[in-house]
């Protein structure tokens, strides 16, 4: 918990010396002095930058007349800046992209993670690295916790986390670095944000920083931070206008501040490693005063060794800073498409020690499946999975503390050498040595004895090599493996040893010293005849692009969130995941590893704002490399990752193929991929396939919001010229920006029939909206533009970052329920034949059998459950299928005669398997039979006309208009031919009040998004055509109303006639009458005279019932081309709730997005309607930036169309197929209304 306003630091200043105890040495910042204080600090040899300053530990400082000021440009030797003015000329490090980072640790693949719990639960034995979390959930839980060992209380947090947010990094007080001396005589007073931080943490997300962003003021914000720094999202636009490498001199800047206590015992055995999961963006690391180390990446870890900067008692506090930059020269490399400049420790820190005379660096294991074993089934069918016979490829490297001077060999060639550490202290050396033991699921080991590479003797050894700390072997798996694929996830584990040698008896006794432990699955990946093959099986990705997002916490997600996600993603039949475009949290490969799901694992490099310009720049090719390369190290062992991407949009040069080629020198057992490989040389124009140097950035074509024309003409035309051997795979398609996903079915219909498409990533999983509460205490969700930037010069890009499957509280949209039905695992196809109905099923698993799987069967009539029965399937194999006659079925259509039902009933049968555990598999739903409206309207007519015949039905004319009266009920038609139509009996009820022509809807966002002016005149985008022509404001003229004998068939040759009213009119459009605040597309509506659109008739009669009989015919211009919608509006009262409707349902859908849907009679009531989309659209018409803005009406209304354009996925791809766009022409609507007592 942060501290309160005014606490108090004290330490001592003499004249413009800052003096700080450290090893016994007296540092100053006298010039003269820092010669001989440099020999005394230890200077790190593994850095990984170009520059060759020395890197002096000592933070330099900048004076003014009562203040001095951290200049973290000292940690390179930079020149001194005498002011928090930011205005001087001196280059900053943030600036520079060649330094990528300061004094970090080698990337490895540690789960460190796992190493924290099982050194709390104590399950992993003696040779866990003891490991702490520092986050604030976990510091008191972990930091007094008694660890094996007797290494009791670790370390003791004495203060919580602390944090301030700064204007500039030049504005930050010496201060908040130094720690605190016994000294009295002078204090400094530190002003702390009052608000209680946790860690991880994005400063953006805190509520006292969701505010305007205003560098001009002076005030101290309340919380007691210089400013506010809210969320900002931009999409392809950087959110301020300086050209890379410089950032704004306005860069705000956070300080994080904790203290706490260290174990002496560590002090003389121990390497303390400090970790940091993710920082964004640029961050510097102070601890007691002195700086540690400095790093770049926003969504990678960065390590440093602390050993010398820690205070190993209980009475002395170490003092832990860390400088957190908003904006650096990495900005441009993550110019990603979600909320920008989040700042912040975003992920987990920790502290673990390692054995500081030896350690286990890194370990990197390739477990393949080489052949499937072919066993003697006895002329049964073969048993999935099946069994492999397995390789793994090891690479393991010993580390050692980097300050620490080693001497070594003049030559290191062509033989194998043990690592043998020498140093000044211990002159005979130390050897050591590593050994590796598999073990299976159930914690078997699998070979008869742990592999050495100094075993001569090993008959597992296919190949077996060590160079000093250099270990690589690769060995064949005794017995059989069990292939890890989504369906199959089963996980082995790799455990290595590290082992020093004593020689001081007769033979070597080995001593443990060090331990790694990692998960890891046996599966392989090939590339060949278009086609991607996991274990020899072309699978179909199915896949969904996933930004790390929190409502509430920005870039912070819990592991909680994470689970959530991929929990939903394997119910809905997601197989894959595309890390967009970053690498997510670490939890997210854990867990995909553990219950199957494929991941491209995407390196956090995206230049869309300068598409074709840093990928051609020599300056950024380190820092793209570095990126790369600790991705991949990060990564290695996670048999989800079937690929690697090295970045998005980002243009295609020099530097993508140097980090394509670096992958695959590393691992070139899973495939690369990048989606700008296959666009121009300049620019990010269409697609072009026949790039000859494309693959030299992807193994495969991901090209993004491809049409099913292009794919199609790719498929059967484009990948035969070429012989391409490359499969497409699309990278984003189907972009669900709201009401989206259009023609699903159509990608799929066209995926699953052509030769070389291979599936893709719908862009993407979540609406990546901020939780925000006003003051009545209703949710709603912010994005771009709701937090200031409207007037900052619109440096925004609206709701674009809403377009994900769920929403933010992981809500699922209607688009989810259609990919479930289209990627589902089991499939039907129905036989019907003289005596039984054949239901054929289809076993859409690549790995698995079905077995144990019960299909149920549901005979609907008219909507109305008939009938149901199931049954157990036989085992099903792979992609393989089964027909079965269902005999209680046809027993059923016997018994009911449905065959000889009358012509007007329609018929359905549904089927749906599942599993023995209750989880869905497939469904379907076969039309029987179908029938035609017409029909259906003559059945209801007759069953009410014989009810009724004794009652009469009368028709008079009053000064308004007309009245039509039968059994208590009235319906009276206007002039205008507007309808009111009451129940006298019961209390005047008025049942209905108004029936409208209705041209329009409120626009999703594939029509247009609605904050985008830009876009009204945009012929892709049909909205602004709409509101052009007043389609949302109809006006009529030239009416007729009068009354005229209505004829009903009412058999085949005779009809009755009825009394009723016939109005026609005129239909007009009147452009700019609706005002729409906020809405920057509609203030683009020219006022123009009324757009003429066409005539509609309207024919209303009554029963002797007092049913209601409404047919409306709409005639609309043939010159009018893709309309949004042609259709009627009723109004009832408020008071009705309950809803009862037999349709294609339960769920919203659309004439593109209706696979999943099935005809039946249900029932909801209207609270319980299904939510809204973040921003207003069709779902019923309303039109605002947000839910909270929508005031409800006193009236309900029913929506009956006779069509409606489809939702297409145009906000970011191919618009709404023809076939499902909507002309002029002619249109009917025809219905009964009847009250139910």
């Amino acid at each position: 918990m942060s501290s309160a306003l005014g606490a108090r630091r004290r330490h001592k200043r003499i004249s413009q010396d800052i003096r700080i105890r450290h090893h016994n040495i007296t540092l100053s910042r006298d010039q003269n002095q820092r010669s001989q204080i440099d020999q005394y600090l230890p200077i790190p040899t593994h850095s990984n930058t170009t520059i060759t300053n020395s890197h002096r530990y000592l933070p330099d400082i900048s004076m003014t007349t009562d203040r001095a000021f951290l200049n973290l440009n000292s940690c390179y030797g930079y020149q001194d800046h005498k002011s928090c003015n930011a205005s001087f000329s001196s280059p900053n490090i943030w600036e520079n992209p060649a330094v990528t980072g300061i004094h970090r640790l080698p990337p490895h693949s540690r789960n460190v993670f796992k190493m924290a719990e099982a050194y709390r639960h104590k399950n992993q034995g003696v040779h866990t690295p003891p490991c702490i979390c520092l986050d604030s959930s976990c510091t008191i839980r972990d930091l007094h916790h008694t660890a094996a060992n007797n290494e009791s209380n670790m370390a003791m947090v004495v203060k919580g986390w602390q944090f301030r947010l700064f204007r500039n990094p030049h504005c930050i007080p010496i201060d908040y670095v130094l720690p605190l001396t016994n000294d009295s005589s002078s204090s400094t007073e530190l002003v702390f944000c009052r608000n209680e931080i946790s860690i991880p943490h994005n400063w953006t997300m805190m509520p006292c920083h969701r505010k305007k962003l205003d560098f001009n003021s002076n005030n101290i914000q309340d919380c007691g931070c210089e400013l506010s720094d809210p969320p900002r999202y931009t999409n392809v636009r950087m959110p301020f206008a300086t050209l890379y490498p410089h950032v704004p001199v306005e860069n705000p800047s956070g300080v994080y501040r904790l203290e706490f206590t260290m174990n002496n015992a560590w002090k003389e055995s121990k390497m303390i490693v400090l970790h940091f999961g993710a920082v964004e963006s640029c961050f510097f690391v102070y601890l007691n005063g002195l700086f540690v180390g400095m790093g770049k990446d926003s969504r990678l870890p960065s390590e440093f060794d602390v050993t010398s900067f820690l205070h190993y008692s209980t009475t002395t506090n170490n003092v832990l800073t860390i400088v957190a930059l908003k904006w650096s020269d990495g900005s441009f490399l993550e110019q990603q498409d979600h909320w920008r400049g989040m700042g912040g420790i975003h992920r987990s820190v920790y502290l673990y020690a390692l054995p500081k005379e030896s350690y286990i660096e890194d370990v990197f294991c390739r477990a393949t499946v080489v052949k499937k074993v072919e066993e003697n089934h006895s002329n049964k069918s073969p048993v999935f999975p099946l069994k492999w016979k397995g390789k793994i490829q090891v690479d393991a490297r010993i580390g050692r503390q980097f300050t620490k001077r080693v001497e070594g060999r003049d030559i290191y060639y062509n033989e194998d050498i043990r690592c043998i550490r020498t140093d000044a202290t211990d002159k005979t050396g130390a050897e050591f040595r590593m050994q590796f033991q598999l073990y299976d699921r159930q914690g078997i080991a699998v070979f008869d004895k742990p592999l050495d590479v100094t075993d001569t003797n090993c008959n597992y050894f296919l190949e077996a090599h060590s160079r000093s700390h250099f270990i690589s072997f690769t060995a064949d798996v005794p017995g059989c493996v069990e292939a890890w694929s989504d369906e199959t996830p089963t996980l082995y584990r790799v455990e290595a040893i590290l082992f020093r040698v004593d020689t001081t008896n007769e033979g070597d006794t080995l001593l443990p010293v060090d331990s790694f432990h990692t998960s890891i699955g046996f599966r392989t990946i090939e590339i060949t005849n278009r086609q991607l093959l996991i274990n020899g099986e072309p699978v179909l990705i199915k896949g969904v692009n996933r930004h790390d997002h929190s409502s509430t916490g920005g870039k912070c997600v819990t592991r909680s969130d994470i689970f959530k996600d991929l929990m939903l993603m394997k119910a809905y039949n997601f197989n894959a995941i595309r890390t967009a475009h970053y690498p997510n949290d670490p939890y997210l490969y854990d867990l995909a590893d553990e219950i199957g799901l494929y991941v491209i694992d995407e390196a956090n490099i995206e230049c869309h704002g300068h598409y074709d310009m840093i990928c051609r720049e020599p300056t950024y090719a380190s820092a793209m490399l570095d990126r790369v390369q600790r991705m991949v190290v990060r990564d290695q062992n996670h048999p989800c990752i079937i690929g690697f991407s090295i970045g998005n949009e980002a243009g295609f040069s020099m530097n993508h193929k140097m980090l394509y080629g670096w992958i695959k020198g590393y691992d070139n057992s899973r495939f690369v991929q990048y989606e700008g490989a296959n666009r121009p040389k300049w620019g990010q124009l269409p697609h072009v396939f026949d790039r000859f140097d494309s693959v030299h950035g992807t193994d495969v074509i991901c090209p993004m919001y491809t049409s099913i024309d292009e794919m199609i003409e790719w498929a059967d035309v484009i990948a035969p010229r070429l012989k391409e051997q490359r499969p497409m795979i699309l990278c984003e398609y189907a972009h669900a920006m709201g009401n989206s996903s259009g023609s699903l079915s159509d990608y799929w219909e066209v995926i699953k029939s052509k030769h070389g498409l291979q599936g893709g990533f719908i862009w993407d999983w979540m609406d990546q909206g901020i939780e925000e509460i006003d003051k009545k205490g209703n949710v709603w969700y912010a994005y771009g533009g709701d937090y200031g930037e409207t007037e900052a010069k619109k440096t925004h890009d609206a709701n674009f970052n809403i377009n994900g499957m769920i929403s933010p509280d992981r809500e699922i949209h209607p688009a989810m329920i259609e990919h479930k039905k289209l990627c589902q695992q089991v499939d039907f196809d129905l036989e019907l034949c003289e005596h039984d109905p054949i239901i054929r099923v289809h076993n859409k698993l690549y790995f698995l059998s079905l077995s144990d799987v019960e299909i149920l069967w549901t005979l609907r009539v008219d909507g109305f459950i008939r009938d149901k029965g199931s049954y157990f399937l036989p085992v099903v194999p792979p992609q393989d299928s089964v027909a079965t006659p269902i005999e209680s079925l046809s027993q059923t259509m016997m018994k009911d005669k449905i065959s000889i039902l009358p012509e007007d009933v329609e018929i359905h049968l549904d089927m749906h398997a599942r599993c023995i555990k209750g989880t869905e598999l497939g469904i379907e739903q076969f039309t029987i039979r179908n029938t035609r409206t017409a029909n259906l309207l003559q059945k209801f007519y007759l069953y009410k006309s014989a009810q009724d015949s004794r009652t009469e039905v009368g028709l008079s004319e009053e000064e308004n208009g007309f009245v039509i009266k039968a059994k208590g009920y009235e319906l009276e038609i206007s002039r205008e031919a507007k309808l009111k139509y009451n129940c006298k009996t019961n209390y005047n009820t008025v049942l209905m009040e108004g029936l409208r022509i209705n041209l329009f809807r409120a626009g999703t966002d594939n029509d247009g998004v609605k904050q985008f002016a830009d876009q009204f005149h945009d012929e892709l985008k049909p909205l602004g055509k709409w509101l052009a022509m007043g389609l949302d404001s109809l006006d009529f003229d030239e009416f007729v109303v009068c009354p005229k004998e209505v004829s009903i068939p009412s058999t085949e040759s005779d009809s009755i006639s009825h009394p009723g009213i016939v109005a026609t009119a005129r239909i007009l459009g009147r452009p700019h009458q609706n005002e729409y605040e906020g809405i920057a597309l509609a203030d683009c509506v020219p006022a123009t005279v009324p757009v003429p659109l066409g005539f509609f008739e309207q024919t209303v009669s009554m029963l002797r019932d007092g049913s209601v009989f409404i047919d409306v015919k709409i005639n609309l211009n043939e010159s009018l081309k893709d309309l949004p919608r042609v259709g009627i509006e009723i109004s009832i009262p408020e008071k009705f709730e309950e809803i009862c409707y037999y349709a294609n349902g339960p769920h919203e859908n659309y004439i593109d997005r209706k696979f999943s849907a099935h005809a039946g009679v249900y029932m909801e009531s209207v609270t319980d309607s299904p939510r809204t989309y973040v921003v207003p659209q069709e779902q019923g018409n309303r039109t605002a930036r947000h839910n909270i803005e929508l005031n409800p009406s006193s009236s309900l209304y029913i929506r009956l169309d006779a069509a409606q354009r489809g939702l297409g996925s145009g906000s970011c791809g191919p618009q709404t197929l023809s076939k499902y766009q909507l002309d002029g022409g002619a249109y009917r609507i025809a219905f009964w209304m009847k009250a139910v007592r």
